[in-house]
């Protein structure tokens, strides 16, 4: 789901925060559902990587509005304006 809702959000435009900001995982997949939210709960790398996906797209923010967020194609025209 991760990989169809990042490719669906930069193909209307919006800017990745980074690698970091793109987080998933599968937790208590095979396990049901009454005690998946367990599951989840036990799992604090999981929580730590969220919170670096959170701190990423902080940054992403700070340097987008400063103007200071560069993206290699930047300075490209786009060829088949919509």
């Amino acid at each position: 789901m991760r990989r169809i809702l990042t490719d669906w959000l930069t193909d209307i435009g919006l800017i990745p925060a980074g690698q970091s900001a793109l987080v998933g995982r599968y937790i208590g997949y095979y396990e049901p559902y009454a005690t998946s939210h367990d599951d989840l709960d036990q799992e604090k790398d999981f929580h730590e990587e969220v919170r670096n996906a959170a701190r990423s797209l902080v940054q992403a923010v700070r340097l987008s509005r400063r103007g200071d967020l560069k993206l290699p194609d930047a300075s490209l025209t786009e060829p088949r304006q919509k």
